[in-house]
C-alpha cells in the first residue's frame, strides 16, 4: 500500500517542506484525549496557527460550525483520528438520523476531504491498538479511507509515532502536484454512463445491449436499482424447473382456486377469486388450500439466481461488491432459498397480515432477533446508510409470506390476497405509517426494474401510487414482461416506466453475459 495514496496534491516541488495547514478530525467520545496530545505536538512543529482543533481554536461566541467549515476548506492535511468506538458511533448516528436531526459532522468532514476534486491530503490515524479499517464495513463515500495507509498513535510508542506522523506530513509538502485533467478526459468520464433521449411513447420491443449497459451501470456502478419481483416470473417458462419446478404465479393460484371452489368469471383476478372464496366458504377453506399449494418445495429460477449471485459475481470480476433492496410480491421463499444456496447474507422485511404484528412490517436481521416495526417513520436498523448504500441485501415482502418459522418467529396465515386485504393494506394513510422510512426513501431515490410485475392489476397500481406521488416514478425505470399488450403498455407509460418484451430467463442471461465483460482491465476472470 502506498503511504501517500491518500494525497491528491502538492504544495512545493523540491526543497524544504512548505508550511501546511493541518485539520484534526476526531470524535469527542472516542479520541478526545489523543486529539489534544496530537495537537500539542503538531503545534510545536508547524506552529499553532497552522494546526486546527475545534476545542483549541473555536472561542466562546464564535459560530463554531462555520468556523470549522472554513478551516476544513482551507486545510492541506486532514488527520482522521480513529479510536475503538469510531465505527459504532458513526452507525449509531446513522440510525438516529432517521428519527430526527443528528448530523455527523466528523463523517461529513472526511467525505468533504475525500471528494475526487478535493486538494486535501487525508491520513487516517489509528489511536491505540485499533485495527485498520475495512472498506466493506464503511459507507461508500468513506471506503477510500480504508485504502490509505494509516498512521498510528499508541501510548507506549507515542513519541516515535508522533515523529513518524510529523515526518509523513513533511513528506507531503515535497510531493509533486499532478497535472489537472484535460477537458477531453473530463468529457470522456462524463460520457461513461450515457442516458438515452427521453421518448414520448413506451416501446414494446426486445431490450438491446444499450439497455443492458444502462441497467448494469446503475446496478453495478451506482447501486441505485431496486428490482421488483412480481408473481408472473413463472410465465412463459421464465423460471425453468431445476428439481420440483417453479412456484405458481398469481394466475395459476387464481385458476386453481376458481376450479376448486366453482368461481365463474370472465377474467380470473386473484384478489377477486380469493374474495369470493373468503365470503362464500370462509377463511379456513381459503387458507387451507393456499397452504396446500405453497407448502411444496419449489426451486429458485434464473431471476432469483442472478440476484443472489450478483455480489459474489462482482467480487470475482474485481468490481466493488454491491447489495440491493429487492421488493417481492410473492408468498413463496424461492428468493430467500437462492440467497441461502449462495451463502449470501440478507435481511428480511415482511408485512404481517395476521397475528400479533398484524398491520406491521417485521424486520428479520441477518443476525439478531426479529423486530416488530411499530413506528415505521422512526425505525433505522436496516443495513441501509443515510446515503442509500446497503451493507447487506434487504428483501422486502410486501404481501406477506407463506407459513413457516424464521428462528423462533412463527408465520401463519400471513397472506395479503383478498380484495378486503388489499383495501385495508392500501388505505392506511400516510404511507410513512406503513412502510419503514429507510425502505421508503431507498425506493423513492432509486431506479426500479420490474420483472414479472404487471400494472394491469389495480392493487399493484395503487401500491405504486402510494409510494410515488400520482404513481409516476421520478427516476428512469424499466419493466420486462414476456408478452405485454397495448393496455399494459399504456399503464407503464403513465407510470413513467420504459417497457420491454422479453422472456425473463433470457433477459437475466443477457445481463449476466454483459456483466462478465465489465471486469476492470487486468482483473482476474
Amino acid at each position: 500500500m502506498d503511504p501517500m495514496s491518500g494525497g491528491r496534491q502538492q504544495r512545493q516541488a523540491g526543497g524544504a517542506p512548505s508550511r501546511l495547514r493541518v485539520f484534526i478530525n476526531y470524535r469527542r467520545d472516542d479520541t478526545w484525549a489523543a486529539a489534544q496530545l496530537v495537537y500539542d505536538r503538531l503545534a510545536n512543529s508547524f506552529g499553532s496557527e497552522n494546526v486546527f482543533l475545534d476545542v483549541q481554536d473555536v472561542q466562546p461566541g464564535m459560530r463554531w460550525l462555520e468556523e470549522i467549515k472554513s478551516h476544513r476548506a482551507s486545510s492541506d492535511v486532514l488527520l482522521s483520528l480513529i479510536g475503538p468506538h469510531w465505527v459504532s458511533i458513526m452507525k449509531a448516528r446513522e440510525q438516529a438520523a432517521v428519527a430526527g436531526p443528528a448530523e455527523d459532522y466528523v463523517r461529513f468532514e472526511i467525505e468533504y476531504a475525500l471528494r475526487p476534486t478535493s486538494r486535501i491530503w487525508v491520513i487516517p490515524v489509528l489511536v491505540g491498538e485499533v485495527m485498520p479499517l475495512s472498506a466493506g464495513h464503511l459507507p461508500r463515500p468513506l471506503q477510500a479511507l480504508a485504502k490509505i495507509q494509516a498512521a498510528q498513535v499508541r501510548h507506549e510508542r507515542f513519541a516515535d509515532d508522533i515523529a513518524d506522523l510529523i515526518s509523513r506530513i513533511e513528506a507531503i509538502a515535497r510531493q509533486e502536484q499532478p497535472p489537472a485533467p484535460e477537458p477531453a478526459a473530463v468529457a470522456r468520464a462524463d460520457a461513461r454512463s450515457p442516458w438515452p433521449a427521453a421518448a414520448n411513447g413506451v416501446a414494446v420491443s426486445p431490450p438491446d445491449a444499450a439497455h443492458g449497459e444502462l441497467v448494469l451501470g446503475q446496478m453495478v456502478d451506482e447501486g441505485t436499482v431496486v428490482p421488483f419481483l412480481g408473481s408472473r416470473l413463472t410465465g412463459n417458462h421464465a423460471l425453468l424447473a431445476e428439481d420440483s419446478g417453479p412456484p405458481p404465479g398469481a394466475e395459476e393460484l387464481a385458476a386453481d382456486l376458481a376450479r376448486r371452489f366453482g368461481v365463474k368469471s370472465a377474467r380470473l383476478e386473484l384478489p377477486e377469486v380469493a374474495q369470493y372464496v373468503y365470503v362464500m366458504r370462509g377463511w379456513p377453506d381459503l387458507y387451507r388450500r393456499l397452504r396446500q399449494i405453497l407448502k411444496a418445495e419449489y426451486q429458485p429460477g434464473p431471476v432469483h439466481r442472478f440476484l443472489a449471485r450478483l455480489p459474489q459475481a462482482l467480487e470475482g470480476l474485481g468490481l466493488e461488491k454491491r447489495y440491493q433492496l429487492i421488493v417481492s410480491t410473492t408468498f413463496d421463499t424461492t428468493l430467500e432459498q437462492a440467497f441461502d444456496d449462495e451463502q449470501e447474507p440478507y435481511d428480511l422485511a415482511i408485512y404481517m397480515a395476521k397475528g400479533p404484528d398484524n398491520g406491521r412490517f417485521v424486520h428479520f436481521p441477518y443476525e439478531g432477533a426479529p423486530v416488530s416495526i411499530g413506528v415505521p417513520n422512526n425505525y433505522g436498523k436496516f443495513p441501509i446508510g443515510v446515503d442509500g448504500e446497503l451493507e447487506r441485501t434487504v428483501i422486502v415482502k410486501i404481501h406477506g409470506a407463506a407459513d413457516g418459522n424464521i428462528g423462533d418467529y412463527s408465520i401463519k396465515e400471513n397472506y395479503v390476497i383478498t380484495e378486503d386485504h388489499y383495501i385495508d393494506y392500501l388505505s392506511r394513510s400516510p404511507i410513512e405509517n406503513l412502510v419503514p422510512v429507510q425502505i421508503l426513501e431507498k425506493l423513492r431515490d432509486s431506479h426500479c426494474l420490474f420483472l414479472g410485475y404487471t400494472v394491469r392489476d389495480w392493487n399493484l397500481r395503487v401500491f405504486l401510487k402510494r409510494i410515488w406521488e400520482e404513481g409516476r416514478i421520478d427516476a428512469q425505470s424499466w419493466a420486462v414482461e414476456p408478452d405485454p399488450d397495448a393496455l399494459e403498455s399504456q399503464f407503464w407509460k403513465r407510470s413513467g416506466v420504459d417497457l420491454y418484451a422479453a422472456d425473463l430467463a433470457d433477459y437475466v442471461g443477457q445481463l449476466h453475459e454483459q456483466l462478465s465483460r465489465k471486469a476492470p482491465e487486468g482483473a482476474a476472470q
